[in-house]
C-alpha cells in the first residue's frame, strides 16, 4: 500500500507538477486515511456486533466496464430490499465515521453540493447515488480504480499488482478480502438487511479468492460486444479525466499511453473470466452469464431468471418497478458522448482478434448494439 501511495505522489508530481493535485495526495490522502483507520477501529470498540454478522449468499454482479451491471445494480436496489452501499458509506466505511461526518453529508446534500461526476461524464455520481462495492478496496489502494481516480496511470510504472488479485501472495489477497467482508458485516448491520447485492467488477480478477471468502456466493457476469464496451469504457475515463483535472492539463503522451493501457488490461479482464469459467474453476451452478442485449429485449424475464438463479427474496414493490423500467426502456437517451476508437490509437480489427473469444464464447454478432440501457 505504501509502494503505491508513493508512486501516486511521483505520478502527481510528473503530470501535474508542484501543485493543488500533488498537494491533495501528499496532504488529504494521509489525513483521510488515518481517519478511516481510528474510526474502525472504534467501531471494535462501539459496534462489536458487526463481526458475528453471517453473510449468506452474497450476490456479485460483475463484467467489463460498460456491460450494464450499473444500471442492474442500481435497478435491483431502487426499492431498498438488499444491503447496498451510498457513495458516502463506501468513503466513510466505520459505523463510528459515518455518525461523526453524517451532518457534513446532510449540509451537502441540502445545498446541492454532493455531485461528484454529473450525468454527461457517462456514470453520474453523488454523494448519496447507490455505487460499486469495488470502491471498499481504494481504502487497501488495491483496486485499478486507484489509476483513475489518482494520477497513478499516468506513471510511467506499471503495477500488476493491483490488478491481479488472486496471484497476489497468500497474506495479501487475504487481507483485502477480510477487509471487504468486514465492510459487508458492518452495512448489513447498518442498514439491517440480510441481503448483499454487490457490484465488485474489477474484482473479477480475484475472484478465486472471492469463492474462498464466501463459498455459497453467486456471481452474475454481464457480457456486452466489446465493439461497445471498449470506446465507451475508454470515453467514460477520458471524461472523468476532464473532469478532475482538465483534459488539456495532462500531456498527451501520457494520455495515449494510458489509453492503450487500458485496453491491454480490459482484454485481461475479458480472459481472466473466460479462462476461469473455461476450465471450471468457478462452479457452474453459482455462475449466471447475462448478455447486455437481454437488458434491453427482454429486462423482466431476465430479472425473474436471476431471482431464481440467487434466490434472492424479492417484494411485489420491485417486480413492479422492473416491470416499469422494462416498459421504459424505449425511451432512453443516453446524454453522454462514446469517441471512436480510433481517436484511442486502437482499431475494430484490432479488438475483434484480440476478444474473438468473448464474441465467439458468447454468441455475440460483432455489430454495434443500437439500442443501449441506462
Amino acid at each position: 500500500m505504501l509502494k503505491i501511495y508513493y508512486r501516486i505522489l511521483v505520478s502527481a508530481w510528473q503530470t501535474f507538477g508542484f501543485g493543488l493535485v500533488f498537494l491533495r495526495w501528499l496532504i488529504v490522502m494521509p489525513l483521510f486515511s488515518g481517519f478511516t483507520a481510528i474510526t474502525l477501529f472504534l467501531d471494535n470498540l462501539f459496534f462489536p456486533q458487526y463481526k458475528t454478522v453471517e453473510i449468506k449468499q452474497p450476490v456479485f454482479l460483475i463484467g467489463h466496464g460498460r456491460s450494464g451491471t450499473t444500471f442492474l445494480h442500481r435497478l435491483l436496489n431502487q426499492t431498498g430490499e438488499f444491503a447496498v452501499f451510498e457513495l458516502w458509506h463506501l468513503l466513510f466505511p466505520a459505523l463510528t465515521a459515518r455518525i461523526l461526518i453524517k451532518p457534513l453529508i446532510q449540509f451537502l446534500i441540502k445545498t446541492k453540493r454532493d455531485t461528484i461526476y454529473p450525468k454527461q461524464v457517462g456514470h453520474e455520481l453523488t454523494l448519496t447515488t447507490v455505487e460499486e462495492e469495488e470502491v471498499l478496496f481504494l481504502h487497501k489502494l488495491d483496486t485499478q480504480f486507484a489509476l483513475f481516480v489518482s494520477p497513478l496511470g499516468f506513471d510511467n510504472q506499471e503495477h500488476p499488482e493491483i490488478r491481479f488479485h488472486d496471484q497476489q501472495p497468500t497474506a495479501r489477497r487475504k487481507e483485502s478480502v477480510n477487509f471487504f467482508k468486514a465492510c459487508l458485516q458492518r452495512q448489513i448491520l447498518y442498514t439491517g438487511k440480510p441481503q448483499i447485492v454487490a457490484k465488485p467488477n474489477y474484482s473479477i480478477h480475484r475472484i478465486k479468492t472471492l469463492m474462498e471468502e464466501f463459498p455459497d456466493a453467486k456471481f452474475v457476469y454481464l457480457v456486452r460486444s466489446p465493439y461497445e464496451t471498449i470506446p465507451s469504457h475508454l470515453s467514460l475515463h477520458r471524461n472523468i479525466f476532464d473532469n478532475q483535472w482538465g483534459i488539456e492539463n495532462i500531456p498527451t503522451a501520457k494520455l495515449m499511453r494510458y489509453y492503450q493501457r487500458r485496453y491491454r488490461y480490459n482484454v485481461d479482464l475479458y480472459r481472466y473470466f473466460y479462462q476461469c469459467q473455461k476450465e471450471q474453476e468457478i462452479p457452474a451452478d453459482q455462475v449466471m452469464v447475462v448478455r447486455y442485449d437481454s437488458l434491453h429485449s427482454d429486462l423482466y424475464g431476465t430479472f425473474e431468471k436471476l431471482v431464481k438463479f440467487t434466490g434472492m427474496s424479492c417484494s411485489e414493490k420491485l417486480r413492479q418497478a422492473v416491470l416499469k423500467q422494462a416498459q421504459s426502456q424505449r425511451d432512453y437517451k443516453r446524454t453522454h458522448t462514446v469517441m471512436d476508437v480510433e481517436e484511442f490509437g486502437l482499431t475494430h480489427a484490432q479488438i475483434s482478434e484480440d476478444l474473438a473469444f468473448v464474441f465467439e464464447e458468447y454468441g455475440l454478432a460483432k455489430q454495434g448494439n443500437k439500442q443501449p440501457v441506462p
